[in-house]
C-alpha cells in the first residue's frame, strides 16, 4: 500500500520534472499510437508538446488494448513507422 500511495504522491514532482524536460523537443522520430475509444487523441496532443513533428495514429474501433483489439492495424502502423 505504501508503494502505491508513494506513486501518486510523486505526481507533483513528476509534473515539474516533465515540464522542464518538455522545454527541449525530441529530435528523433516519435510515434504516438492509441485507440479512438480510449485516449488516442489525447496521447497525440501530449506527444506534440515534446516532439515538433510526431507521427500520431489513432486506431478506429480500438480501446486501450491495441494489440488485442486490432493486431493487424497495430502491426501495420508500427511497421510503416519503423520503415520510414
Amino acid at each position: 500500500m505504501n508503494a502505491g500511495f508513494t506513486y501518486f504522491s510523486a505526481f507533483p514532482k513528476t509534473a515539474t520534472d516533465f515540464a522542464k524536460l518538455a522545454r527541449t523537443k525530441l529530435a528523433i522520430p516519435v510515434l504516438a499510437i492509441g485507440g479512438d475509444h480510449s485516449l488516442g487523441l489525447q496521447l497525440g496532443a501530449q506527444t506534440r508538446l515534446v516532439s515538433p513533428n510526431p507521427t500520431v495514429i489513432v486506431l478506429k474501433n480500438t480501446g486501450h488494448w491495441l494489440m488485442e483489439e486490432q493486431p493487424a492495424q497495430t502491426m501495420s502502423a508500427l511497421t510503416a513507422f519503423l520503415e520510414h
